[in-house]
C-alpha cells in the first residue's frame, strides 16, 4: 500500500512539474501583448509615406489649399507667381527649400520640385532629372504630379535668370490679391519675406 501511494506521489509530482513547466515556457515566449505591435516599423509598408514625412506633410497641405480654392488665386496671379507663393509658403511648412522647374519648352511652365530623399519615401509618383529622383508639384492644381516636360531647374523664384525674374517676383497689386483671397478663405499662406517691387 505504501508503495502504490508512493509511485502514484512521484506520479503527481513529476504531472505537477510538467504542467508548471508548460506553463511556465508559454509565458516566456516573447510574445507582444494583445494589440501591441512588436515592431512599428514592421507594419508600415516600405513605399507608403511614413506619417510626419516632409512629402506626406506638403500632400495635406496641398489638399487643404485646393479645398480652399486654391485654384481661384491662382488664375488671378498667374502660374509663375502661384510657383513663388508657394515655393515661399512651403519652404516655412517643412523647413527646406523646393526647387524651381521650368518647363520644356514652355519655361512659364512651371513646377516645383523636392528631393525624394528630403521629401522621404512614398507611393508618390517621381521624376528623374539629371539622375535625381523628385516629387513634382504642380502650382496649379496644387497636387504632385506624374509627368512634367522639365527643362532647367533653379535653387528658388530669386535665382530665376534675369530675364524670367519679373514673372515670378509678386509685387503690391499680387501682395493685395493674396491677402484678399486670405481674408475670404481663412488660410495663413506664408509669403511676406519675398522682396516686393512696386506696381
Amino acid at each position: 500500500m505504501i508503495k502504490i501511494s508512493s509511485i502514484k506521489a512521484d506520479m503527481l509530482v513529476s504531472i505537477l512539474i510538467l504542467i508548471i513547466f508548460i506553463i511556465f515556457s508559454g509565458c516566456l515566449q516573447e510574445k507582444p501583448a494583445s494589440g501591441a505591435i512588436e515592431n512599428p516599423e514592421a507594419t508600415i509598408p516600405k513605399d507608403t509615406p511614413v506619417p510626419g514625412t516632409p512629402i506626406e506633410r506638403i500632400s495635406n497641405e496641398l489638399d487643404m489649399l485646393n479645398s480652399e480654392g486654391w485654384g481661384t488665386l491662382e488664375a488671378q496671379l498667374g502660374r509663375p507667381r502661384s510657383t513663388t507663393l508657394l515655393w515661399y509658403h512651403l519652404k516655412k511648412i517643412i523647413g527646406f527649400e523646393p526647387k524651381v522647374v521650368f518647363g520644356n519648352p514652355d519655361k512659364l511652365k512651371t513646377a516645383l520640385a523636392i528631393p525624394v530623399k528630403t521629401g522621404g519615401e512614398s507611393t508618390y509618383p517621381v521624376i528623374k532629372i539629371k539622375n535625381v529622383n523628385y516629387y513634382i508639384i504642380d502650382p496649379v492644381t496644387p497636387a504632385i504630379i506624374s509627368e512634367f516636360d522639365y527643362g532647367y531647374m533653379y535653387d528658388d523664384p530669386g535665382s530665376v535668370s534675369p530675364g524670367f525674374f519679373n514673372n515670378f517676383r509678386l509685387n503690391v497689386d499680387d501682395n493685395a490679391i493674396v491677402e484678399q483671397w486670405m481674408k475670404e478663405t481663412g488660410v495663413s499662406l506664408y509669403y511676406t519675406d519675398f522682396p516686393v517691387n512696386s506696381p
